[in-house]
């Protein structure tokens, strides 16, 4: 891969376009996705870019505050946990 290389990662989603909360959810869903594109890929994360595209709207949704890896990370230490 060339250092110019950029790489989107599209989930196509055939529901309808989600309501705003729901939205921020499935973002967390599309960093993941990035995320694991660029570990296999073997390219930077800033090469990466992600977008939902819904089929029936035929739009195409391109969050720009994405979590990183410690992002996500502290997302998901942050999840309280039941004792057993």
């Amino acid at each position: 891969m060339c250092s110019s290389d950029l790489w989107t990662v599209v989930d196509w989603k055939t529901g309808a376009l989600p309501d705003e909360n729901a939205a921020k959810a499935r973002a967390v869903q599309l960093a993941a996705y990035r995320l694991a594109w660029a570990s296999l890929s073997n390219s930077p994360l800033a090469s990466v870019r992600a977008a939902f595209h819904y089929v029936a709207a035929n739009r195409t949704v391109r969050p720009v505050d994405l979590l990183d890896a410690d992002g996500l990370r502290a997302l998901i230490g942050a999840v309280p946990v039941e004792p057993d």
